[in-house]
């Protein structure tokens, strides 16, 4: 279809060879004549829209190289949002998309502009419209990609805040098993404690060596008399007259003496009195839990 420049321009040509024409015909006073100047005025009009018009083509034309070469920064920015979504990067990524995003907005106004910038004009040209056709088809896709790339990326965000609440989720039970675990920690040990302390109170002797006189005066024995034979006294001991043990422990006990004998109840199978070359005397415990049996006290006096 043919294109008003070229329109204006073939009419041109035809004003042009009538001009000559007329001149050729009557060499006299044409320059003056009305057909002469009518003409003129036409031709020069013609220029002046010709001109026009091609102005307006070149502007057509820088308007789609703008297009271009933004589709052009399009895609390379298509690539760095694609590695800064890779690298985690979602803050950048979606900055770039918004820039992208604006840029494809102005370029649909420049072409919604430049298609009514030709139609008030009455210019058609099919290679152009084409072009500006394939413009359009092209940005639409941009926008489509675009999105869909914003909405990847926004799921992205939400599984990550998901992600985000699991992790501080099971930090949170963590800390609560840590706390749980300390607190059984501290009740192990202090339930180990009591066993512990336990366990000592049922294994704990109390052992006392000392003359007679020492031991009347501890109240451990009664003074006797002339038919009474000094005796242990028959009630509770104080145990803060005694030397505190642990029967799974004491095996033996040094006496200093030559002479000691052992006032309380144990069966004699159970222990024995070594003398060493010195003539001191040392208790020696074979059986332990024969010993103890009978009493968890031991009084031996010495002279």
């Amino acid at each position: 279809m043919e294109t008003l420049y070229l329109k204006k321009m073939r009419k041109l040509s035809i004003i042009a060879l009538a001009l000559v024409a007329l001149f050729a015909t009557s060499c006299r006073n044409v320059e003056k004549s009305k057909e002469y100047q009518a003409l003129l005025a036409e031709r020069d009009s013609l220029q002046v829209v010709a001109a026009a018009a091609n102005g307006d083509f070149d502007s057509a034309l820088r308007t789609i190289n703008e297009i271009e070469n933004a589709l052009e920064s399009v895609r390379a920015a298509e690539g760095i949002i694609m590695i800064e979504n890779q690298e985690g990067d979602t803050n950048r990524a979606v900055a770039e998309i918004n820039a992208i995003q604006q840029t494809l907005q102005e370029n649909h106004q420049k072409i919604a502009d430049l298609e009514k910038q030709l139609s008030s004009q009455g210019a058609k040209s099919k290679a152009l419209t084409e072009t500006i056709n394939r413009l359009k088809e092209q940005l639409d896709a941009k926008d489509t990609y675009i999105n869909s790339l914003k909405e990847e990326l926004n799921l992205k965000d939400v599984q990550i805040s998901e992600l985000n609440e699991q992790v501080s989720g099971l930090n949170e039970s963590i800390e609560n098993l840590s706390s749980e675990n300390e607190n059984l920690n501290t009740l192990n040990s202090v339930q180990q404690q009591t066993i512990n302390n336990q366990d000592a109170a049922l294994n704990s002797v109390w052992y006392c060596i000392a003359t007679p006189q020492v031991l009347m005066e501890k109240g451990l024995m009664t003074k006797g008399g002339i038919f009474q034979a000094k005796q242990l006294v028959d009630q509770a001991f104080d145990n803060s007259n005694f030397v505190k043990a642990d029967r799974r422990e004491i095996s033996s006990i040094p006496l200093n003496t030559k002479k000691a004998t052992i006032l309380t109840k144990h069966p004699t199978n159970s222990y024995e009195l070594v003398t060493d070359e010195n003539g001191a005397q040392t208790l020696n415990i074979t059986n332990k839990e024969a010993f103890w049996n009978q009493s968890n006290y031991l009084i031996i006096s010495i002279k």
